[in-house]
């Protein structure tokens, strides 16, 4: 299973909509995919049709039921992420099948804590701990990172294969890359001799000149790092919000649209590294 993990320190950079058109459109190619929402907000989970209220129910809600209804609720509720790292729960029960060749498993809102909850020796093996149990074969697992650099990060860093890096043309950038950069050849040298930086994907570009010019400063800082940027560009286009909006993938919602054909381009390129 090669294990690729989407993350950036800034938000706002199409993180969340790039790993879960990156998942899909490599289920559409018939490869077994699981991703995993690893960012408290859960807006992966709800883009993917997941009732959260299903997944994070309300304390006050549970309360309401009979001894009897609460059992069964909490016997079949899927487990998220965060329990899984506590060891509460086993990771395939974490599992939920949301399309062909498509599994999800929701991180939870408790994710938010997790600096303050887990401080013990090897806080940093508890994902890859848990990742040896998982039956079920996969060719992908694709992991939307929080932009948190915390122990939730440590723990998908020390289980990855490779790190994507979406990044916005404009102003902002480039702040914070180095420090992520620093973060990676932390958990590189210490804990994943195998982890590295793919590569840098431009998102959100439109056709102007300023646009142009922070792309060729991303590509200058790209050299400076070490890495590349992929050839494919992401462009802005009003079909990502809508298809959220719906709850639905781009393809699903705009197969036609530029956005959709873009993430198309882009996970073929991915491919064919290892061609």
């Amino acid at each position: 299973m090669r294990i690729v993990a989407f993350s950036n320190q800034k938000g706002g950079v199409a993180k969340t909509t790039s790993s879960y058109a990156m998942a899909v459109g490599l289920a559409r190619r018939d490869y077994k995919v699981l991703v995993i929402d690893a960012d408290p907000q859960e807006n992966l989970s709800m883009t993917a049709g997941i009732d959260l209220n299903d997944v994070d129910p309300d304390p006050e809600d549970i309360d309401k039921l009979t001894p009897e209804q609460r059992r069964y609720f909490l016997e079949n509720v899927p487990a998220k992420l965060f329990e899984v790292m506590k060891g509460e729960k086993d990771i395939n029960k974490a599992i939920i099948p949301i399309a062909d060749n498509l599994d999800l498993i929701v991180g939870g809102i408790d994710l938010a804590s997790a600096d303050m909850t887990f401080t013990g020796i090897k806080r940093e093996q508890l994902i890859k701990k848990a990742f040896k149990k998982l039956k079920k074969d996969y060719d992908f697992c694709i992991i939307d990172c929080s932009p948190a650099l915390g122990v939730v990060l440590m723990n998908i860093l020390t289980v990855a294969d490779e790190v994507i890096i979406p990044l916005e043309p404009g102003a902002y950038s480039l702040q914070g890359l180095s420090r992520l950069y620093g973060f990676i050849d932390d958990i590189h040298d210490y804990t994943n001799d195998k982890l590295k930086v793919n590569g840098i994907l431009v998102t959100k570009v439109r056709n102007t000149a300023n646009s142009k010019i922070w792309i060729n400063d991303i590509q200058e800082k790209a050299e400076l790092l070490g890495t590349k940027v992929y050839k494919s560009r992401i462009r802005l286009n009003v079909s990502v919000e809508e298809a959220q909006t719906m709850n639905m993938d781009i393809f699903q919602y705009s197969g036609s649209s530029a956005a959709a054909r873009d993430y198309d381009d882009f996970i073929d390129e991915f491919l064919e590294e290892d061609e």
